[in-house]
């Protein structure tokens, strides 16, 4: 995309996108501030889909990151925020399209903690602990160790995945914004099933995830609904299993600007058991891609899923091209 063009659509946006996200995730009824805990309520609405029926888990993560940005413990100097260490937890009170949630942050020692309910429900959709300057070194130095060297061999011999209608990441006639990626097998000969998922290669990227964006810096909930849906397809190309997001931590390095390339990538690292008490495990990271080739590891992601045999089944009625599906299960768990 030409740098032109960029800057034009960064000035036509600047007014509009920090409202624009925050809308999305609140809508009009806005962010409760109380002392060290900001609240907001969160409708789980058709523009949150991931699984048919289903909210992305991507959504209630980033909307804990929203909210944790409003209490004076986020770091107003962006760059005393990295490394970023995010963990999520993901269980308790089940959440369907059409739900209301309250979403909640509160400051602690030396974190930001969160929590997301259903209804009266007690028991946390989701759980949050956010820490700034927090150090992942050992994450940052292996991600880089099943992948291609440089740049060359992460942008070609790619084996297309299916994708599903609606999904908020990956839905392709969505009539509310998304962010419309695809997914790739790099490689379908190489010993590990290593997904792919490119962003800023195609200059259509400016009106879908880059939408997603404030003053010209992608919003994380683009990396975090991306990141933990590539693992999670690196996780069922290792165990033939479709599943639901358990635990996951990501580590960020920096801010990410629109125009950047970034490679998502993801695999299945460990499978334990069998359906209907499958687990899996999975880890990787987004790459920035330089003029010269060299890769940067910019976010580190490891995740823990449990294999849900209604998904496996909805998967292969729903995802869609159906000769795509089919290669992606002939493909998968072995």
């Amino acid at each position: 995309m030409s740098q032109e063009k960029l800057q034009t659509h960064l000035l036509q946006k600047d007014k509009t996108t920090e409202s624009f996200v925050r809308d999305f995730f609140f809508g009009q009824s806005g962010i409760a501030r109380e002392g060290r805990i900001s609240r907001a309520a969160l409708l789980f609405d058709s523009r949150t889909q991931g699984w048919v029926g289903l909210p992305h888990g991507g959504i209630g993560m980033g909307a804990m990151v929203e909210l944790a940005e409003t209490l004076d413990a986020c770091p107003a100097d962006r760059g005393l925020r990295y490394p970023m260490s995010i963990e999520y937890r993901l269980g308790g009170s089940p959440a369907r399209i059409g739900d209301t949630a309250m979403a909640e942050v509160s400051a602690g020692d030396g974190h930001i903690s969160g929590k997301i309910t259903i209804g009266s429900d007690p028991s946390p959709y989701l759980t949050a602990m956010i820490r700034y300057g927090a150090q992942d070194q050992e994450g940052q130095e292996n991600v880089p160790l099943f992948l291609p060297k440089d740049a060359s061999g992460l942008l070609k011999d790619w084996v297309r995945l299916p994708h599903y209608k609606y999904c908020f990441v990956c839905g392709t006639e969505r009539q509310r914004p998304g962010l419309n990626r695809s997914f790739h097998l790099l490689g379908s000969s190489l010993p590990d099933k290593i997904i792919v998922s490119p962003i800023g290669l195609d200059e259509g990227d400016l009106y879908t995830v880059c939408r997603f964006q404030e003053r010209g810096l992608i919003h994380p909930v683009a990396f975090l609904a991306l990141l933990d849906e590539t693992v999670g397809w690196g996780g069922f190309m290792a165990s033939g299993s479709g599943g639901v997001t358990v635990r996951i931590r990501f580590t960020f390095y920096r801010d990410i600007r629109v125009g950047e390339r970034i490679v998502i990538f993801g695999r299945g690292d460990r499978v334990r058991g069998k359906a209907p008490r499958l687990l899996f495990w999975g880890s990787g990271g987004a790459m920035a891609v330089h003029d010269d080739g060299h890769l940067e590891t910019v976010i580190t992601v490891s995740g823990q899923y449990l294999g849900v045999t209604e998904l496996t089944e909805q998967m292969k009625v729903e995802l869609q091209p159906a000769d795509l599906t089919r290669k992606a299960f002939d493909m998968a768990g072995s």
